[in-house]
């Protein structure tokens, strides 16, 4: 099975940032979308219009997050549909991608679905000069880190991936916001924060944008698929489950 299984690619490319929850929103929309076959396979490369901590599924708010720092800063938290670890976001410091993909488009088994929605990305990081691979599980990784971690959610229907690139980072900030160790900032936690993330930035001179049209175009030329926009629709059920999930403290704070 492969991702050019899957017939009418839809390739949507969003440069206009949207806040966190909306994009969780849409994502959850889209899974259902697709899976309903009211919606064609997606893929939706796109940009966050504030700082935010996405945390998994599953994770605790207050074991993941540095609560006081986060709500002193404004920094927007949300808990992800999908499981995995806690990610701190910067706007132009990473690049995001989702993939809502008919259930048969994908292996069933689990490692084998990561690997196939990692793979192309990592050959076309290779392909720009970075030396990134596919890491089982879920993450794509360099010689000097993890360049990306991905996490999935499968339903009867379909599959949600979606996957955060670091470009850039600022590892000070990352340590402050996410609980990394239980020791407090210090030169030796922003030095290990660094080695452990190998952002595009440091390896290649490509900006965001030319990665993310990197990522567009390599998509294209191996699974077909056109340019198309959300409709009216998705975007109004991703703003609703947003109001009504993501950015609901019942729902970020619940573990």
């Amino acid at each position: 099975m492969s991702l050019a299984d899957a017939d009418g690619w839809r390739i949507v490319d969003e440069r206009t940032p949207r806040p966190e929850p909306v994009h969780h929103g849409v994502d959850a929309e889209l899974l259902d979308r697709v899976g309903a076959g009211e919606a064609p396979p997606t893929l939706r490369l796109w940009d966050r219009s504030e700082r935010s901590v996405l945390i998994g599924r599953f994770q605790s708010y207050e074991d993941e997050v540095a609560t006081s720092y986060v709500e002193r800063e404004g920094i927007t938290v949300v808990r992800r549909l999908t499981g995995g670890g806690a990610v701190y976001c910067e706007p132009g410091g990473v690049l995001t991608y989702s993939l809502a993909a008919p259930r048969d488009a994908l292996p069933d088994d689990v490692t084998e679905g990561f690997r196939v929605c990692n793979e192309w990305v990592a050959a076309i990081l290779r392909e720009l000069g970075v030396d990134a691979r596919h890491d089982p599980l879920n993450d794509i990784a360099g010689p000097d880190g993890k360049i990306a971690g991905a996490a999935q959610l499968r339903t009867a229907d379909a599959v949600l991936h979606h996957a955060v690139l670091s470009h850039t980072l600022d590892a000070a900030e990352m340590v402050r916001v996410l609980r990394i160790g239980a020791d407090k900032l210090s030169e030796k936690a922003v030095a290990s924060a660094e080695r452990a993330v190998a952002p595009v930035g440091t390896a290649v001179d490509a900006t965001p944008e030319a990665v993310t049209d990197a990522l567009r175009e390599g998509f294209r030329e191996r699974f077909g698929g056109a340019d198309g926009s959300l409709t009216t629709e998705e975007v109004a059920g991703g703003e609703r489950r947003a109001a009504e999930r993501f950015a609901t403290p019942e729902w970020t704070r619940r573990l």
